[in-house]
């Protein structure tokens, strides 16, 4: 059967006290012809590697409790959704008086159940589709961020004025408790004067990880010269900056130079 279900939000961020309790409400919908069977459950996980993946932790007790607010329904209890039928559901977090001051991260699952009966809870899970909570257990509204670039490359290394863009790479460290947003630009000088400044795509980075940044490509024509590239974020990441030297020159021109004398030469010569 198939499983088309839409869920939203994708991601939910919060920022809450110790002893504090909130609700998130998140709306699915049954896009296809048939009626399923449902279930919720929340994993906790963590960053993994620099690309954004995830290692779930389905055993981790962080003390934080969940459930939900739906007054016909519980969490990791069983429902139907019929063909187009949609449904709000509203979790409910709980955080203990004396939880850690730290970045929490989870997601909220709605699993399709094997069979299509109300089935108890054990059911075999056949898909499921979830929803990232990034939770900050935090004393203050904006928790202190400390961001670090560990890298920030550029290829390639000389640049011709018309030939192949220039692309941008950055690893972006996180040395805080607390995720942040890469906010901040890609400023390219040459001479000592800004030619372009480029918005970076925001992406979080998680505490304690380094997160690659989405690649920001240049594309020709480029006067020949040498340019200075400047990396920087926002003063929410402590400000953090890198800067690299590329350098363009006219390779194809003189290239096509060269075989338009050289195809001269030859006329002149068969000429004589």
């Amino acid at each position: 059967m198939q499983f088309n279900l839409s869920f939203s939000p994708a991601q939910t961020e919060f920022i809450a006290t110790p002893g504090a309790t909130f609700t998130q409400a998140y709306q699915i919908l049954n896009n296809s012809q048939n009626t399923i069977s449902l279930s919720t459950s929340i994993e906790s996980w963590q960053p993994q590697g620099i690309d954004g993946s995830v290692a779930y932790l389905p055993n981790q007790n962080t003390g934080i409790e969940f459930s939900l607010n739906n007054a016909d329904l519980k969490l990791g209890q069983n429902f139907n959704l019929r063909p187009n039928e949609s449904r709000q559901l509203v979790l409910k977090v709980k955080i203990p008086q004396d939880a850690p001051l730290k970045d929490n991260y989870f997601t909220f699952f709605i699993s399709k159940i094997g069979n299509n009966s109300q089935a108890e809870l054990g059911s075999s899970i056949s898909a499921k589709i979830g929803s990232h909570l990034l939770l900050s257990v935090a004393n203050q509204e904006n928790p202190p961020a400390q961001a670090k670039i560990e890298s920030f490359t550029h290829s390639p290394q000389i640049k011709d004025v018309f030939l192949t863009p220039i692309t941008f790479n950055s690893i972006i460290k996180n040395e805080s408790d607390y995720f942040f947003r890469t906010f901040g630009q890609l400023s390219i000088s040459k001479n000592n004067r800004t030619l372009s400044e480029i918005q970076l795509n925001p992406q979080n980075v998680l505490a304690h990880h380094s997160r690659q940044s989405t690649p920001i490509n240049l594309n020709p024509p480029f006067w020949p010269g040498a340019y200075q590239a400047t990396l920087s974020l926002d003063a929410s990441a402590s400000s953090a900056s890198a800067s690299t030297s590329f350098y363009v020159f006219p390779f194809s021109p003189l290239v096509l130079i060269a075989l338009f004398a050289f195809l001269i030469w030859l006329i002149r010569r068969k000429q004589h």
